[in-house]
């Protein structure tokens, strides 16, 4: 299976709506938002996902006031991504597994990544640009949910199981209490992890937006 994906969601246009901006004198915390291929696709348009990687990929990092909703676009800093990514091979390899668009070509995704600066990563005052990139890689890479899982005895096999096994699963590794996405409120296709103001350890959620949280009952995790 390809390392590098296409990735560009449906869930952002509902997430800026659902969020709206913040001031950046009352950001709080980062999300960190996971999303679930194979569920995700089910569900995308108008353009279908080229393939769907059996992993937790990134969605993105978003900076959130105290009422959970995303400060955005507080600075005016722009990013060079292309001589950014140029001049570290290994962290735009790094950058196309973890954070790939899912309908667009591999040499598409700086496009998608520059809208997330534009969108989410200029509404957080700590992070310039290149280390807002640096650390949501570095924090996905830390929260590995399907070592989490697997290590739980939690297997993508269509069972239908208790969320409390999920946050248990979760809590045991990274301290924190998820928040999950659900498809037609069972199928698991995102988990969101909170992040500290500097975005160096994982802590409580402040808030427990809708968007965010829409698993009312037992959850399944499927291929």
């Amino acid at each position: 299976m390809k390392s590098s994906f296409s990735f560009i969601f449906f869930v952002f246009s509902v997430s800026c709506i659902a969020f709206a901006s913040g001031g950046a004198q009352d950001f709080r915390q980062y999300f960190l938002v996971q999303t679930w291929p194979p569920v995700y696709c089910q569900v995308h348009r108008p353009e279908p996902c080229r393939i769907k990687p059996s992993k937790f990929v990134l969605h993105g990092l978003w900076p959130v006031n105290s009422s959970g909703r995303s400060s955005t676009n507080t600075n005016n800093q722009t990013i060079n991504l292309q001589d950014m990514l140029e001049s570290n091979k290994s962290f735009a390899a790094e950058m196309n597994k973890f954070w790939p668009s899912l309908t667009r070509d591999e040499n598409e995704n700086e496009q998608f990544w520059e809208r997330e600066w534009k969108h989410h990563g200029r509404g957080q005052p700590t992070l310039p640009p290149e280390e807002y990139f640096r650390t949501a890689i570095t924090l996905v890479k830390a929260a590995n949910l399907e070592a989490a899982f697997r290590g739980a005895g939690i297997n993508p096999d269509g069972d239908k199981l208790n969320p409390r096994k999920y946050t248990r699963a979760i809590n045991t590794r990274y301290g924190t209490t998820p928040l999950y996405k659900c498809l037609n409120t069972s199928l698991l296709m995102e988990v969101t992890l909170c992040g500290d103001a500097k975005a160096r350890n994982f802590v409580s959620c402040i808030a427990r937006p809708s968007s965010l949280s829409s698993c009312p009952g037992d959850i399944i995790w499927a291929l």
